[in-house]
């Protein structure tokens, strides 16, 4: 069969006589442009002409001969990348932290202060947490001596470990060494800002020592993270007397 370059063959079925012959005679029977036919072009006077690879014909009025985009396929999605575990723990903290700030009542914020301490006593060295237990039963077999020792190995082994200063500075209050617990717990919540246990721990020893001014500062930064501490509140607002005097 001849065939037309298809430069003609569109300005042929772009043509007004071409069309004008399409509207007075219409398509010839058995004649049609749906998918069966799409690879033809129907010109009146001289029939069904072949089209190029991935070229479709169109129906009068449609714009004759269009070329056939390529097929795309979107990329496939792959697997979500799983957190790593600091990430993970880091969300979970974030999310405890708000439950704590936004407690209804005093028993469900004991309950979420219950669990953000006991994720904060996991070390992730686990010869650090070894120790710690270790250090713990030595304290409560009234054994300080050991306890600080042992204390001393693990805050060397994990500096950057927040309950480490925490064990070792409640050991060090009960043997009457109030700057070395103020400064342990002044450690662990520089280490962990949102250490509210540490803060209250460190009014009480700040007050026992004659520091009201800065004991009122470190009972209002542990209420500002748990503000759901009744007994500290009571204990907030006699010391606020004391050193602020009565509002007006």
């Amino acid at each position: 069969m001849w065939l037309l370059p298809l430069t003609i063959v569109a300005v042929l079925a772009n043509s007004p006589i071409w069309r004008a012959a399409a509207e007075e005679s219409g398509p010839p029977p058995n004649e049609s442009f749906g998918q069966d036919d799409e690879n033809f072009l129907f010109i009146p006077g001289i029939g069904r002409i072949p089209l190029p690879p991935g070229s479709r014909a169109l129906g009068p009025g449609q714009g004759g001969v269009r070329r056939l985009a390529p097929e795309r396929q979107a990329p496939a999605a792959g697997p979500p990348v799983p957190k790593e575990p600091a990430e993970r723990r880091t969300e979970e903290m974030t999310r405890l932290y708000l439950r704590l700030e936004q407690a209804e009542d005093e028993r469900e914020a004991k309950g979420v202060a219950a669990a953000i301490v006991s994720r904060w006593s996991r070390s992730e060295s686990d010869t650090a947490n070894l120790l710690a237990a270790r250090a713990l039963a030595a304290d409560a077999a009234s054994a300080p001596s050991l306890a600080l020792n042992l204390l001393d190995y693990v805050v060397a082994l994990s500096p950057q470990w927040s309950e480490a200063y925490v064990l070792r500075a409640k050991v060090r209050a009960q043997q009457g060494d109030e700057s070395g617990a103020i400064a342990d717990f002044e450690n662990a919540a520089t280490l962990e800002p949102k250490r509210f246990d540490a803060f209250a721990a460190l009014g009480a020893l700040k007050e026992k020592i004659g520091d009201k001014k800065g004991a009122l500062a470190a009972y209002r930064k542990s209420l500002a993270i748990s503000p759901r501490q009744e007994s500290l509140h009571k204990i907030e607002e006699r010391l606020h007397i004391e050193v602020e005097g009565r509002d007006i």
